[in-house]
């Protein structure tokens, strides 16, 4: 019996000893696992900033279209057709997160004041920051205009088929570059560019030796005098290249 009950209470410590075993065991997973969570949160977080700091560093590619009378359908219509993305600018600031900036065709210098200043404004920006543009008729002039050139402040007899009217169809007329090429341009204007500023990769004339097309050597921005935008103007040479210009700034 003494055997038996040496037995029994060498059973009961061995059994005592395998719980107390597996009870340690069970308490250092939990610890292990309760260790190893605040190091999964802390790798989560640096990777949710790289991520928005990526986008920050990538913003969307757009043009800034600036026209302080609000007139700017046909320029949207335009840019959406050909898949661009664009945003009205109101001051310099919102410039900066465009990839280019479009200053509209409107009233001559010095009609609307407050519409030359934003263009003033957003011009020096675009300078401050290498910010491409694209100048659309009074566009091409303000551009050139704040770079130090002269306007010729009415063509007069000079030219009558650059005189304002309402017939568009009528304004169609021959555009000479200087590569050679000639293309059909639409231009309404009394008002021209009288001398260059900067150096051009690209010129266009129209017959009567006025400025119609400028192409900075650098690329940092395209003028032109007649409307790419307008609807007649759509598979034309000047649409296609001006389009062309304002995408590869985009890329």
């Amino acid at each position: 019996m003494a055997f038996i009950s040496s037995i029994n209470n060498k059973s009961l410590v061995g059994i005592a000893w395998h719980i107390a075993s597996c009870l340690l065991l069970a308490m250092t997973i939990n610890l292990s696992s309760c260790a190893q969570q605040p190091t999964q949160e802390s790798t989560q977080e640096p990777m949710q900033e790289t991520a928005q700091s990526t986008d920050m560093n990538n913003p969307p590619k757009i043009v800034g279209i600036v026209d302080g009378c609000k007139s700017c359908k046909d320029y949207e219509e335009w840019l959406s057709e050909h898949g661009v993305d664009y945003r009205i600018v109101t001051s310099p600031a919102e410039a900066d997160s465009c990839a280019l900036i479009l200053f509209c065709g409107g009233p001559d210098l010095g009609i609307a004041p407050e519409r030359d200043k934003l263009d003033s404004l957003v011009f020096n920006e675009c300078k401050s920051k290498n910010i491409p543009i694209f100048g659309i008729c009074r566009g091409m002039q303000i551009v050139c205009h704040f770079m130090g050139s002269e306007l010729i402040e009415d063509l007069g007899e000079l030219n009558q088929k650059h005189q304002k009217t309402s017939d568009w169809k009528s304004r169609f007329h021959t555009l000479i570059l200087s590569n050679g090429e000639q293309w059909r341009v639409n231009s309404r204007h009394h008002q021209a560019v009288k001398d260059v500023p900067f150096e051009c990769s690209l010129t266009g004339k129209s017959p009567e030796g006025i400025w119609e097309l400028l192409v900075a050597a650098d690329s940092s921005m395209m003028l032109v005098q007649c409307h790419p935008e307008r609807s007649e103007m759509r598979g034309t040479e000047v649409e296609q290249a001006s389009i062309n210009y304002i995408k590869s700034k985009l890329e």
